[in-house]
C-alpha cells in the first residue's frame, strides 16, 4: 500500500500504472485513506482517473467518522470541481442526499453542498421517499445537535415536509414516531412547522399507532402529539385497531401511556374488526405485560368478559394460554369477576388450557395457576365439546407435564377414568403416547384406579399397545403395565398383539421384545393378514432391527416358514431397504423355505430381492447359491427374475451378469405382453448402456417383438431413451423395419449413416437432388464394402411423408443383401399395386433369405388389406369385394393403366347401381402409395401450396367429391382445408388433372 502512496505523493502516473497484485483485503482496509491521501496531495484528475481504473478507489458504503468530515467535504468539492466520476455512495449525483441523510455521522456543510451546488432537494427515491424522511429514519441520534440541523435545514430550504412514501404513504411524522431514537425535539418541529398530524397511512394509521408500537417511544413523545390534536381514537383500517390495542401489544409499553390514553378520552372497549378483541385480550396475549396495566384497565371500565369472535375467548382463556403464565394476572382476573368457567367454542375451560400450555418454565407458580382456578370453582370435570377431552386428558398430553399437577387434579375430585367421544381414550392411553410421560405419571394413574386394561374404540388397543408404538418409551413403564395386570395378549381389532406393534416401532429396544415374550406374549399370535412377529420384524426399514432380534424371535419358537395372506419372513427381508445379508443368511440356515411362493403372484423371494432398488450382490449371490428356483415365473405375467431386475432403476450390472452366469433364461418373454429382459431394460429410463450391452452380448434376441409388436429399439425411441441405446442397438442388428412411420427420424437415419459409415452426406445429397432434379448414380458405401446408387436413395426419401419406403431402405441396408437382392426389392417398391399374387410369383426369390420372403409377403398383404379397405370407404358393395376373381381382373386392369399412366375413361361395374371411372380408382391407389402427393402445388398467380403435412382426410374427402360430385368437409377440418378448397375452386375437372398429374 506504501507503493501506491509513494506513486500519488510524487504525482507519478506511469509508476502508479505498474503498480499489481495488491490485495483486496488491503484496499478494503486502506479506501477511505488513499482518496483523502489523494486530495491532501492535490493530484491530478488522471491520477484520480488511474486510481479509480485500477480499483484502489471503489465503491464503498460510506460510513464516515467524524473526523473526515472536513476531508469528505473537500473530496466532494474537488471531484466536482476536476469533473471526476468516483464510483462512492456519496459521489453519485442520484441519491447522493438520501446517502448522505442516512449516514449517522453526516455533517450539515455536506447537506448544505449537495443542495446548493448539485442536489434537487425534493428528489425522491423509487418509493418517494425524500431526504426528509431518511433524515426522520436515520439520523440515529447520535449528535442531537446535528441532527437537528439537518431537518431543520432541509425544511428552511422547502422539502416537501408533507410528502408520503409510494407504497404505506407515509410522512416524515410516521417515520420519525417508529424511529426508536428520536428526539422530542424532532417531532415538535415537524409539526411546529406544519406537518399534518392527522395523516394517515394507506392502513389508516396515524402517527400515535407508529409511536405506541414503538418499543422504546417516550411519555413526551405520546402527550406531544395528543396535545396538539391528533386523533386518539383513530383505527386502521385492516383490523379497527386503536393506539390502545397497539400498545398493549407492545411488549415494552409503559404504564404511563397506558394512563395517558385512557386519561385522554381513548375508547377502552374499542374491539377490533376480525376478532372483537379488546385492549385487555391484548395485554393477556403479551408475555411480557405488567399487572399494573391489567389492573388499570380493568379499574377503568372494560369489559372483562368480552369474547372473541373466532373461539368465544376470554381474557383468562388467552392468559392461561401464555408460556409465562402469571398467577398475579389469573388471580386479578378471578378477583375482579372474570367468569371462571366460561368456555370456548369447542368447550374448553381455562382449566384445559392451563393444564396443557403452563411450560415447565416454574413449576411452583404452574401448579399455584391450576389450583387457584380450581380452589375458586372452575368445573373440574368440564369436558371439551369436539371430543370430551378432561383437563386430565389435556395434562397427560403435555410433554412437560409435572407429577404435582396430575396429583392435584386426582386429588380434587377429576374423574380419573374419563374417556375422550371420539376414541374413547383414557387418560392412561394419552400419556402412554406421550413421548417425555414419567414413569411416576404412569403408576400414580394406575395406583390411584384408572382402567389399565381400556380399550380404545376404533382399534380396541390398550394402553400396552400404544406405550410399544411410543419410539421413546422406557423398558420401566412397559414392565410397571404388565406388573400391574394389563392383559399382554390383548389384541386390536386387526389382531394385533403389542409385540406387533414394537416391531413397527422404529426405535423398540431388544429389552422390550425380550421382556414382553418372557412374560407370556403369544410368539406366534397372527393378524387378519396372517402375520407373526417375525413378518413385522423382517419388514421393518429401520436399521435398528438386528440379527439379534431376529435370531432371539426364532430361538424362542416363532414359526420360520408361517405364510400370511400373501408372502413368507424371507419375502418381507427380500423387500426391505435396509436388510442386512446376515439377516438373510440367518433365515435360510434356520430352515426358511426359500422356493416359497406367495399365493397371489407365485413370487420367490429372488423376484422381491431384484425388485428392490437397494438390494446388493451379496444377497442375490445367496439366495441362488442355496438353490432358490432362478427361473421361477410370476403367476400374472410370467416374469423371471431378470425382467424385475431389468425394469429395476437402482440395479447393477453386477447383478444381471450373476443371473446370466447362472443360467437364467435370457429370452423368455412374459405372458400377456410377449416382453422379455431387453424390452424391459429399454422401458426403464434410468437402464445403464452397460447391462443393455450385456445382455445383446450373451445372446438375447434384439428383434423380438411384444405381442404389439415393440421391439427393443421402437421402445428406446418411444421412451426417449438416450441416444448411446439406440445407436447401440442399430450397431447390433435391430431393425428399422419394425419401427413406425413417426419413428423413423431424422436422428434415427443420422445414427445409422453414422454406424455403417456411409461416406456421404444425406442431407447434401437431398439438395443436390431437389436444386438439379438430377437422378444420376452417386455411389455411397458402407463399411462392409456394399455400394448404393444415389438415385435410389433420393426416390425413397424424397417426400416427406413417404417414410414406409425409405424404412425399407434402411431396412435392406440394414440387413446388408447382396446387389441383386436389394435391386429386387427396390423394384418390388416402386411397382405400385399390381396382382400381388402375381408379383410374387413372377419374382425370382433365389437370392432371399426367409426373413425377406416373409418380409415381401407381409408387405403384399397389408397392402391388399388397404384396397378392400379403401374399396368399402368408396362405395363398392360387400358382394363384389369378395369375388376374388372379378377383383383380381379389375386390379390387373388397374395396373397394365397404372404402368403406362394411362388416364383414360372406362368403366368399371361397382355393382348393380353403380359403376365408377377407371381414373377415380387410380386416384385411390396413388392416394394410397403417396400421402403427400400435394407437395408444393403452384397456382396461376405462382404461389406455392405445400400441402405436405395434410391429413389423410383431405385426400378421403376430395376421393367422395369425385365420386358424388360435392364436398362433404367436416367441422374440424373445415377451416384448416379451407385454402385448398377455394384454389380448387370446387372444380371437377381441374381437381382430377391435378392429381392425375401430379408426383
Amino acid at each position: 500500500m506504501n507503493l501506491i502512496k509513494k506513486a500519488i505523493k510524487e504525482n507519478n502516473k506511469e509508476y502508479l500504472k505498474q503498480i499489481e497484485n495488491i490485495s483486496k483485503q488491503e484496499i478494503k482496509k486502506e479506501n477511505k485513506s488513499i482518496l483523502h491521501f489523494a486530495i491532501e496531495n492535490k493530484v491530478s484528475k488522471e491520477i484520480i482517473e488511474i486510481l479509480i481504473s485500477k480499483e484502489f478507489i471503489k465503491e464503498t458504503k460510506i460510513q464516515i467518522p467524524s473526523k473526515y468530515q472536513n476531508s469528505i467535504l473537500e473530496l466532494i468539492k474537488y471531484s466536482d470541481s476536476h469533473n471526476i466520476y468516483i464510483n462512492t455512495d456519496i459521489f453519485i449525483n442520484k441519491n447522493a442526499l438520501h446517502i448522505a441523510c442516512k449516514n449517522k455521522n453526516i455533517s450539515i456543510q455536506i447537506i448544505k453542498y449537495l443542495i446548493e451546488n448539485r442536489i434537487d432537494i425534493n428528489s425522491k427515491t423509487d418509493n418517494n421517499k425524500n431526504a426528509l424522511h431518511i433524515a426522520s429514519l436515520h439520523y440515529a441520534c447520535e449528535n442531537k445537535n446535528i441532527s437537528i440541523q439537518i431537518i431543520k435545514y432541509l425544511i428552511e430550504n422547502g422539502i416537501d415536509i408533507n410528502s408520503k412514501t409510494k407504497y404505506n404513504e407515509e410522512t416524515a411524522l410516521h417515520i420519525a414516531c417508529k424511529n426508536e431514537n428520536i428526539s422530542i425535539q424532532i417531532i415538535k418541529y415537524l409539526i411546529e412547522n406544519g406537518i399534518n398530524i392527522n395523516s394517515k397511512t394507506k392502513w389508516n394509521a396515524t402517527a400515535l399507532h407508529y409511536a405506541c408500537e414503538n418499543e422504546n417511544i417516550s411519555i413526551e413523545i405520546i402527550k406531544y402529539l395528543i396535545e396538539n390534536g391528533i386523533d386518539i381514537n383513530s383505527k386502521t383500517n385492516d383490523n379497527n385497531k386503536t393506539a390502545l390495542h397497539i400498545a398493549c401489544e407492545n411488549e415494552n409499553i409503559s404504564i404511563q401511556i397506558i394512563k395517558y390514553l385512557i386519561e385522554n378520552g381513548i375508547d377502552i372497549n374499542s374491539k377490533t374488526n376480525d376478532n372483537n378483541e379488546t385492549a385487555l385480550h391484548f395485554a393477556c396475549e403479551n408475555e411480557n405485560i405488567s399487572i399494573q396495566i391489567i389492573k388499570y384497565l380493568i379499574e377503568n371500565g372494560i369489559d372483562i368478559n368480552s369474547k372473541t369472535n373466532d373461539n368465544n375467548k376470554t381474557a383468562l382463556h388467552i392468559a392461561c394460554e401464555k408460556e409465562n403464565i402469571s398467577i398475579e394476572i389469573i388471580k386479578y382476573l378471578i378477583e375482579n369477576g372474570i367468569d371462571i368457567n366460561s368456555k370456548t367454542k369447542d368447550n374448553k375451560t381455562a382449566l384445559h388450557i392451563a393444564s396443557l400450555h403452563y411450560a415447565c418454565k416454574n413449576e411452583n407458580i404452574s401448579i399455584q395457576v391450576i389450583k387457584y382456578l380450581i380452589e375458586n370453582g372452575i368445573d373440574i370435570n368440564s369436558k371439551t365439546k369436539d371430543n370430551n377431552e378432561t383437563a386430565l386428558h389435556y395434562a397427560c398430553q403435555n410433554e412437560n407435564i409435572s407429577i404435582q399437577i396430575i396429583k392435584y387434579l386426582i386429588e380434587n375430585g377429576i374423574d380419573i377414568n374419563s374417556k375422550t367421544k371420539n376414541n374413547n381414550k383414557t387418560a392412561l392411553h394419552i400419556a402412554c403416547q406421550n413421548e417425555n410421560i414419567s414413569i411416576q405419571i404412569i403408576k400414580y394413574l394406575i395406583e390411584n384406579g384408572i382402567d389399565i386394561n381400556s380399550k380404545t374404540k376404533y382399534n380396541n388397543k390398550t394402553a400396552l399397545h400404544i406405550a410399544c408404538q411410543n419410539e421413546n418409551i422406557s423398558i420401566q413403564i412397559i414392565k410397571y403395565l404388565i406388573e400391574n395386570g394389563i392383559d399382554i395378549n390383548s389384541k386390536t381389532t386387526d389382531n394385533e398383539t403389542a409385540l406387533h406393534i414394537a416391531f413397527q416401532n422404529s426405535n423398540i429396544s431388544i429389552q422390550i421384545i425380550k421382556y414382553l415374550i418372557e412374560n407370556g406374549i403369544d410368539i406366534n399370535s397372527k393378524t387378519n393378514n396372517n402375520e407373526t412377529a417375525l413378518h413385522y420384524a423382517c419388514r421393518n426399514e429401520n436399521k435398528n432391527i438386528s440379527i439379534q432380534v431376529i435370531k432371539y424371535l426364532i430361538e424362542n419358537g416363532i414359526d420360520i416358514n408361517s405364510k400370511t395372506k400373501y408372502k413368507t419372513a424371507l419375502h418381507y427381508a427380500c423387500q426391505n431397504s435396509n436388510i442386512s445379508i446376515e439377516i438373510i443368511k440367518y433365515l435360510i440356515e434356520n430352515g426358511i423355505n426359500i422356493n416359497s411362493k406367495i399365493d397371489n403372484n407365485n413370487a420367490t423371494a429372488l423376484h422381491y430381492a431384484c425388485k428392490n432398488e437397494n438390494i446388493s450382490i451379496e444377497i442375490i449371490k445367496y439366495l441362488i447359491e442355496n438353490e432358490i428356483d432362478i427361473n421361477s415365473k410370476t403367476e400374472y405375467n410370467k416374469e423371471t427374475a431378470l425382467h424385475i431386475a431389468c425394469y429395476n432403476k437402482n440395479i447393477s450390472i453386477q447383478i444381471i451378469k450373476y443371473l446370466i452366469e447362472n443360467g437364467i433364461d435370457i429370452n423368455s418373454k412374459t405372458e400377456y405382453n410377449k416382453e422379455t429382459a431387453l424390452h424391459y431394460a429399454c422401458k426403464n429410463e434410468n437402464i445403464s448402456i452397460q447391462i443393455i450391452k450385456y445382455l445383446i452380448e450373451n445372446g438375447i434376441d434384439i428383434n423380438s417383438k411384444t405381442k404389439n409388436n415393440e421391439t427393443a429399439l421402437s421402445i428406446s425411441i418411444r421412451r426417449r431413451n438416450n441416444r448411446e441405446i439406440i445407436k447401440l442397438l442399430l450397431m447390433n442388428d435391430a431393425n428399422i423395419f419394425d419401427l413406425d412411420t413417426n419413428q423413423i427420424t431424422k436422428e434415427l437415419i443420422e445414427i445409422f449413416f453414422q454406424i455403417y459409415s456411409i461416406n456421404q452426406d444425406l442431407n447434401n445429397l437431398l439438395l443436390k437432388s431437389n436444386e438439379d432434379n438430377n437422378f444420376s448414380d452417386l455411389q455411397i458405401q458402407s463399411n462392409d464394402g456394399f455400394k448404393f446408387n444415389v438415385h435410389k436413395l433420393i426416390l425413397l426419401t424424397r417426400f416427406d411423408n413417404n417414410q414406409t419406403n425409405l424404412n425399407k431402405f434402411i431396412n435392406i441396408c440394414q440387413l446388408k443383401k447382396t446387389k441383386e437382392e436389394v435391386e429386387l426389392s427396390l423394384n418390388f417398391l416402386y411397382s405400385g399395386f399390381y396382382d400381388f399374387q402375381q408379383i410374387y410369383q413372377n419374382l425370382n426369390l433365389e437370392h432371399f433369405k426367409d426373413q425377406s420372403k416373409q418380409i415381401l409377403l407381409s408387405e403384399m398383404k397389408e397392402k391388399e388389406n388397404k384396397i378392400t379397405k379403401l374399396f368399402k370407404e368408396i362405395g363398392f358393395d360387400s358382394n363384389w369385394i369378395e369375388n376374388k376373381k372379378g377383383r383380381k381382373g379389375i386390379i390387373k386392369d388397374l395396373s397394365k393403366l397404372y404402368q403406362q399412366n394411362e388416364t383414360k375413361d372406362f368403366t368399371i361395374i361397382i355393382s348393380k347401381e353403380k359403376e365408377i371411372k377407371v381414373h377415380k380408382l387410380i386416384l385411390i391407389l396413388r392416394s394410397e402409395l403417396y400421402k403427400g402427393m400435394f407437395l408444393n402445388v403452384q397456382d396461376s398467380s405462382n404461389q406455392v401450396h405445400d400441402y405436405s403435412k395434410k391429413s389423410f382426410k383431405t385426400i378421403q374427402q376430395l376421393i367422395y367429391f369425385l365420386y358424388h360430385d360435392k364436398f362433404e368437409f367436416e367441422n374440424e377440418i373445415n377451416e384448416e382445408f379451407s385454402d385448398l378448397k377455394d384454389y380448387f375452386q370446387l372444380n371437377q375437372n381441374s381437381i382430377i388433372d391435378l392429381l392425375l398429374n401430379s408426383n
